[in-house]
């Protein structure tokens, strides 16, 4: 388990950073807006293209049972989140949009392969990019979606949701995948670099806008968070058992299902100025709900899994 506790680390010291660099006013919130910029437009977008094209088309289309499942749980909880948010916490459908993201969508991107990785090998690429592929082209153009201006007309919206780099990029990438279209490593390289600087520069700029906002411990708050590394890993596990998904790919199904929020729905409030408070309440709480559960789903998962 040393890998999660080192990813839980780091994520609080570079938050740490972000948070005391705005407290000394090194950066102001004009400047956080353009750090979340930098990673909603160019930086996620890039990590999101490279990790999914690194894939083969018959990793994505061999275990449409793991697909299934993932888009069952994620969708579900994404659903619960918002409209609860909607209805019971008393929100507009921006900013439930963007508490579906906090709740519902895990940071596979970010952290899939870094935890995965050092606990089941190579094994672990298919679980993580299908979780990912999940997140990233159906409950982050969701989020888009309702996140759009108000008047804006539901196709209109869609059609913008569609067209941002965050939500378009993964698309290609699963087209090009499918139709067995290779990207040269020319490019590829390059968008690795810039895809690299996604984690780091996300939680540094969470940190800043942290830094203007009070950090909240409320009902919604540990709402979201018990969604997330409760309620979301537990259906992900009573599914796959249910359809007799291989021990090894639950473990990393249910542990994926468990990781705190995308940093993309952080990122997507701060350029959007609704919900932050509230979406980086839900992050903290959440990375301390994942560094105390993830030992024990994993564990649960092994033994139900025989």
């Amino acid at each position: 388990m040393t890998p999660i506790f080192q990813d839980i680390f780091s994520i609080f010291f570079v938050l740490a950073l972000g948070y005391i660099a705005g407290k000394r006013s090194s950066f102001d919130q004009a400047q956080a807006f353009g750090f979340n910029h930098l990673v909603l437009t160019y930086c996620l977008p890039a990590l999101l293209f490279v990790s999914i094209a690194n894939s083969s088309r018959e990793e994505l289309l061999s275990d449409t049972r793991l697909l299934i499942i993932s888009v069952a749980v994620l969708l579900f909880w994404y659903l619960v989140a918002f409209f609860g948010a909607l209805f019971v916490f008393g929100h507009d459908r921006r900013e439930a949009g963007i508490a579906g993201l906090s709740a519902g969508a895990p940071t596979v991107g970010f952290l899939g392969m870094a935890v995965l990785s050092p606990l089941f090998g190579g094994s672990a690429a298919l679980s993580v990019a299908i979780v990912a592929l999940v997140v990233n082209v159906i409950l982050v153009p969701l989020g888009m979606f309702f996140v759009a201006p108000k008047g804006t007309k539901p196709m209109a919206a869609l059609i913008n949701a569609a067209k941002e780099p965050v939500v378009l990029a993964p698309m290609i990438a699963v087209i090009l995948v499918i139709t067995g279209i290779q990207m040269p490593e020319l490019f590829r390289a390059p968008l690795a670099l810039i895809g690299h600087a996604t984690s780091g520069v996300a939680i540094f700029a969470a940190g800043l806008v942290l830094s203007a906002h009070k950090f909240q411990l409320n009902a919604e708050v540990i709402w979201n968070s018990v969604i997330k590394v409760g309620f979301m890993p537990a259906s992900m596990l009573a599914l796959a058992l249910a359809t007799g998904v291989s021990a090894t790919h639950l473990e990393q199904v249910v542990l994926l299902a468990a990781l705190p929020p995308a940093f993309s729905g952080i990122v997507i409030a701060g350029r959007e100025h609704t919900y932050v408070g509230l979406a980086s309440s839900t992050l903290i709480v959440s990375v301390l709900g994942f560094a105390v559960a993830a030992p024990l789903w994993t564990g649960l998962a092994r033994h139900l899994a025989g």
